[in-house]
């Protein structure tokens, strides 16, 4: 019988050592996610989980999609976590990860978009496709809208709106907003763990500047 060689078996304890630590190292995380999550009065679920069943774009893109951290307290129905989906395969795959909000509003939306102005809007409208406008010239430049209601549109961006997401306040396109039924999504480019909790606050506080009208136009 040929004996395996030295440099093999060298290779796979490696392997396997590397597979240990890298377990043991997500189970610390986890941990101490726990901890943090329990000492500023949260649940957290470390459990990985497809995205949430509500029909917004963010959650229809690419393949291998899944949220995970879940954070949320007993006394509201705001949740935070953690999202990820995946684009392409092989030399072209690209993972994109996100820090999530999912809040409760208090009408019924139908499904719009407020998202950085950027390149593909300037070729649509090129190509005759236009984004939803409003009466400021800053914000079409800073953003594009889409919805499958324009007159919704037009009733959430009120002036107070509007001025709102024109302040730093709002982000300034660094984070996108998702409308549709009874939820509000915000979604931004993926921060530690430790300051989601901020983006749950903040994200809670957001849907406050929405049009104090919308309820009696677009009832639940």
């Amino acid at each position: 019988m040929s004996q395996v060689p030295v440099g093999f078996i060298f290779v796979v304890l490696a392997a396997a050592g590397t597979a240990v630590w890298a377990y043991l190292f997500e189970q610390k995380r986890k941990a101490d996610a726990r901890l943090l999550a329990t000492e500023r009065g949260f649940h957290l679920d470390t459990d990985k989980t497809g995205p949430p069943d509500e029909p917004f774009a963010l959650f229809s893109t690419g393949h291998g999609r899944q949220a995970s951290y879940c954070l949320w307290r007993d006394d509201s129905n705001v949740a935070a976590f953690q999202y990820r989906y995946v684009t392409g395969s092989g030399k072209t795959r690209q993972v994109h990860d996100f820090s999530c909000v999912l809040a409760p509003t208090s009408f019924f939306a139908p499904h719009l978009r407020i998202e950085p102005e950027g390149m593909i809007s300037a070729i649509g409208r090129l190509v005759g496709i236009r984004d939803i406008e409003v009466e400021s010239p800053e914000f079409n430049r800073l953003y594009q809208v889409r919805c499958d209601d324009e007159r919704f549109a037009i009733t959430l961006l009120d002036h107070e709106m509007i001025a709102w997401m024109l302040d730093s306040t709002s982000g300034r396109g660094a984070v996108r907003f998702e409308f549709g039924g009874e939820w509000m999504l915000a979604s931004i480019r993926k921060m530690p763990f430790d300051e989601l909790f901020g983006f749950y606050d903040w994200a809670a506080w957001a849907v406050d500047h929405t049009p104090a009208v919308l309820p009696s136009l677009y009832p639940k």
